[in-house]
């Protein structure tokens, strides 16, 4: 009898009343080209709420949470280094044509990025604890047990609730998946032809260079036999990208 109308089976209807805001600091730095070489770094300390959703079907408003596309922390850094052989660098401007061909003009680039993992949620769950030992300290989680599936949940089937007014919240800033991180390389050369004003531009381009894996969300539903627990990958293994251009 807590459905507010018992005798439909479902109502959709749409209001213009979510809302949402975002609070962020910015940290930008950059070497710019000189010497033979650029750096830059970027970092974003910031926080993203959100009141979209309802936790009941009788709540005036939405509910206010952290919203799922938080994300407290990110990186990115990148740099391209010139190798410094061959016409106009530092070293073997005088090379012979056939070696400067393959060996002089070579540029390096780097790409890392890593933000913090989601949010997590525990859907309208029965929980008798305190939600603070629900995280576990890094040196504890594993693909095993990524949170205390032992803090207070109630796991038990037969007794998870239907309709009821829900109080546990959408989703906690301090229980996260898995932070997300990435090395991508590339190494390009120009090869001038017949006119100087004609080049071919070789590029190999490899992501996730370092073929790291990034573990998707835990399982969070209590009732399940894999609650806890990580199943799977986010993101692609390395991959390699050739390509050439002829720029005139």
């Amino acid at each position: 009898m807590l459905r507010p109308y018992p005798h439909f089976g479902s109502i959709s209807t749409a209001e213009p009343i979510g809302y949402s805001w975002y609070h962020s600091l910015q940290v930008l730095a950059e070497k710019r080209l000189s010497h033979g070489y650029t750096v830059q770094f970027a970092y974003t300390f910031s926080k993203l709420m959100e009141a979209t959703e309802f936790l009941n079907a009788t709540d005036a408003m939405p509910y206010e949470s952290i919203s799922s596309l938080d994300r407290p922390h990110r990186i990115a850094a990148s740099g391209i280094w010139e190798v410094p052989v061959g016409k106009g660098r530092r070293f073997g401007a005088a090379l012979p044509a056939p070696v400067e061909f393959f060996l002089g003009g070579w540029q390096i680039g780097c790409v890392l990025t890593r933000q913090s993992g989601a949010p997590l949620g525990f859907g309208n769950a029965i929980f008798m604890g305190d939600i603070k030992n629900i995280p576990l300290p890094k040196s504890q989680r594993s693909v095993d047990r990524w949170f205390n599936v032992n803090a207070g949940f109630n796991r038990n089937s037969a007794q998870q609730l239907s309709y009821n007014l829900r109080a546990f919240p959408l989703r906690f800033s301090g229980i996260r998946s898995d932070d997300q991180r990435s090395w991508d390389f590339s190494v390009v050369k120009d090869f001038r032809l017949i006119r100087e004003d004609v080049k071919v531009r070789f590029r190999a381009d490899v992501y996730n260079a370092l073929n790291q894996s990034n573990f998707s969300a835990p399982n969070t539903s209590p009732t399940s036999s894999a609650f806890g627990t990580i199943t799977g990958t986010d993101g692609d293994a390395r991959n390699w990208q050739l390509s050439l251009r002829v720029l005139f």
